[in-house]
């Protein structure tokens, strides 16, 4: 560690530095610091916009309060650099969030990328009891399939990039129209030097070996596949419509994905219901092997009750805040077992992509949603892709909902937030939608890193050498 300041290996800087430093200029404390006084007496300061994260010993603790009181800035001094450069002060003149807005809306409405979610079907073979979907028996009809062609050779000669979503209901109950349009794209992509690429959700009963050769041949790189637990709180609450359980199946058919170059993000659901059986499935995970691969991660999320069909379970969600407080001791568990690694709070520049002119999710029929929480709910579309006509779209009084989002808003509480860079305003549907959240009023959907940001930064210093462990409880 030099004196005064260290980067740690994990210091993730998402955005240019600022201007090359110069002595004589006033500098002030970026809004988006973030401090905690580590068990060395060692200033862990984290920065929410740069992503910047350091250790800062008392000299460097020393030169940072120096600058933000009107301490002229040593361009010579490499800690005075690393605070510069890390965002941790900025011009005195500089408007920060004025900047981030600007970054925002100008990826907000870039005209250069496109990303859709499209469901084959919205039929499934599950009969999971927090699902926010009514499922019904359908399938994408061919002439919603020409017309997702044919919108996007004409959008094509002005894109560089183009990202599908499978989604569904289970995509995978109609794999023949992912074969049929995944094929149509690349070749649309080629003949336009677009950048295309894939995801698929899908909750991985009826995946088979030619299907993971599929994902490989028409650009899937990543799929989400999940697991409530192990064995006996999966199948209580992820079963098939027949109430079989579908755990074995599913462990089975991740190990289809070892050495594929496909990324498979393990999810994690929980509630208060299954929040013992966690330890449990991360342990049998790494027991069948999928541990140290480096295509697999296990991530973890609360569930919620946001759209009608998922009320029913609201009394066994967390708060974001009361899941915070767990979440730490599932990913330190993870990462031991070598499943995961700590996370880190990535830019959330454009937020979600509900909110995006262009941002659909195609239903079987052609209907056009915005949200994945609103499939099969009429009262959400905003139109149908067999009409697409974005100025018509412009007319519809949901769609104008929508575009309404604005995570800089002095009504909401997210432009006061110094982890507003972190999550853009979280979900845009329960802001712009109140009405139809189970209690009918806003509700913010925060970072959970506005709660456990200390305890896993902490571990990250832990694990780069530069803190000390803090102290454990005692467990007999």
């Amino acid at each position: 560690m030099q004196d005064g300041m260290l980067q740690l290996p994990v210091v993730n800087f998402q955005e240019p530095a600022q201007a090359p430093t110069r002595g004589g200029m006033n500098y002030k404390p970026s809004r988006f610091n973030h401090f905690h006084t580590l068990p060395t007496g060692e200033k862990l300061a984290f920065n929410s916009l740069s992503g910047g994260l350091a250790v800062l010993d008392s000299e460097g603790w020393a030169r940072y309060t120096a600058l933000v009181k009107g301490e002229p800035l040593d361009p010579k001094n490499p800690v005075d650099q690393g605070l510069v450069e890390g965002r941790f002060v900025v011009l005195e003149n500089f408007d920060e969030l004025a900047y981030l807005k600007t970054l925002h809306l100008r990826q907000r409405y870039t005209t250069e990328a496109w990303s859709l979610t499209i469901c084959p079907t919205i039929d499934c073979n599950f009969g999971c009891d927090y699902c926010f979907q009514r499922h019904r028996v359908s399938r994408m009809t061919e002439a919603v399939q020409a017309k997702l062609l044919e919108v996007f050779a004409q959008k094509a000669p002005r894109l560089s990039k183009f990202f599908v979503t499978w989604f569904g209901g289970e995509p995978t109950l109609a794999w023949d129209v992912v074969q049929k349009l995944s094929q149509g794209f690349m070749e649309i992509a080629e003949r336009n030097r677009v950048e295309y690429s894939a995801s698929l959700i899908t909750n991985g009963y009826l995946l088979d070996e030619g299907k993971v050769a599929d994902m490989v041949r028409y650009r899937i790189h990543l799929v989400q596949i999940t697991l409530d637990g192990d064995a006996p709180y999966h199948d209580q609450r992820r079963h098939l419509l027949t109430g079989e359980g579908s755990f074995e199946r599913i462990l089975a058919n991740l190990r289809l994905f070892l050495g594929k170059p496909v990324f498979v993000h393990i999810r994690v659901n929980v509630d208060v219901r299954n929040r013992e059986g966690v330890p449990a499935l991360l342990k049998r995970l790494a027991e069948e092997g999928l541990a140290h691969q480096e295509n697999l991660r296990v991530y973890f999320a609360p569930v919620t009750s946001t759209a009608p069909p998922s009320h029913g379970v609201k009394g066994f969600c967390f708060t974001r805040k009361d899941f915070a407080r767990i979440e730490p001791e599932y990913f330190t568990l993870a990462e031991s077992l070598g499943l995961a690694t700590l996370p880190y709070p990535s830019l959330q520049l454009g937020g979600c992509v509900a909110a995006h002119p262009e941002g659909f999710v195609v239903e079987p029929d052609g209907t056009l949603q915005k949200c994945w929480d609103t499939v099969g709910q009429p009262e959400f579309a905003v139109g149908n892709l067999l009409e697409y006509d974005p100025l018509q779209l412009a007319e519809n009084p949901v769609y104008q909902r929508w575009m309404s989002w604005d995570p800089f808003s002095e009504k909401l509480a997210c432009s006061r937030c110094t982890w507003l860079p972190a999550c853009m305003g979280g979900c845009p549907l329960k802001v712009v939608f109140p009405e139809a959240m189970p209690e009918g009023k806003v509700e913010l959907e925060c970072t959970t890193f506005k709660w456990n940001w200390k305890r896993t930064f902490t571990l990250l210093a832990e694990r780069a050498g530069e803190a000390e462990p803090a102290p454990r409880p005692c467990t007999g």
